[in-house]
């Protein structure tokens, strides 16, 4: 199991009394990752996913990747030092080989810090537009200057409907839906573990209530289960809605 199913088991195993999951070893024709056994003696179909923000997950491999410089640049013609924040999916190696320049002009112009969207000189507008940097400053260190590229991220309104709209986006997914097509029984679960790396959804499912409404699924799915972690590895916010029944929400310990 990876760690997405490792987790679904603990937390829904811990939810459902008396329920037990058992994980499906052989997958080789597409099908569902558990067999749900309730504590009634029926049985439902259980699928695990992950929603993963990969152009974050991506850039973030890209910056700490050592191999091609990790996260400092050597500063030749800059003559201070500098911490800029590239856009996710913002080109990594380009950034490497051009921020000293770029930098550089932005200091003979006088700029000590920029974010964009708010623009200024003309080599504040290049370096948003060429290297995609979203801001950057300048900052005291020690030593010779050096150039530090920082963590993409995210921001804009969070509210619960961020995590409805990730966990819905999972269940019409073609290949989750194929997978519980087959499976012939009352109740198909689909599972989302909610990555913390995926911002605004994983915010709004571990620091909001879910709406009253019921999710929107495809005839495949019957339950749709949302589940994030919470500060402490083994504590899990979860919320729950399905065909028949609005969004429920728990913490567990699991």
């Amino acid at each position: 199991m990876n760690h997405s199913e490792d987790v679904t088991k603990r937390v829904l195993e811990a939810i459902l009394p008396g329920s037990k999951l058992d994980y499906k070893t052989q997958q080789s024709h597409g099908e569902w990752d558990f067999n749900l056994q309730h504590s009634d003696g029926s049985v439902s179909a259980l699928e695990v996913t992950a929603a993963v923000d990969r152009p974050q997950v991506e850039t973030m491999a890209a910056i700490r990747d050592k191999r091609k410089g990790g996260s400092v640049i050597p500063a030749v013609k800059c003559k201070r030092s500098w911490m800029i924040i590239p856009v996710k999916g913002a080109p990594i190696q380009k950034i490497r080989q051009n921020a000293d320049d770029y930098l550089s002009r932005l200091e003979a112009d006088g700029v000590e810090r920029f974010i964009f969207p708010r623009r200024g000189h003309q080599s504040v507008n290049e370096i948003i537009r060429d290297l995609q940097i979203r801001s950057g400053g300048v900052f005291t260190s020690e030593g010779h200057p050096r150039i530090w590229i920082g963590m993409p991220g995210g921001g804009g309104a969070v509210g619960a409907e961020k995590a409805v709209e990730a966990g819905e986006l999972e269940a019409w997914k073609s290949d989750n839906r194929r997978k519980l097509s087959g499976a012939g029984t009352a109740e198909r679960h689909l599972v989302v573990y909610m990555d913390a790396l995926n911002g605004m959804p994983w915010i709004a499912l571990t620091e909001f209530d879910p709406p009253a409404t019921k999710p929107n699924l495809p005839s495949e799915i019957t339950e749709l289960w949302l589940i994030g972690h919470l500060d402490s590895p083994t504590d899990f916010k979860v919320w729950r809605g399905s065909t028949r029944d609005q969004w429920q929400t728990f913490k567990v310990s699991a």
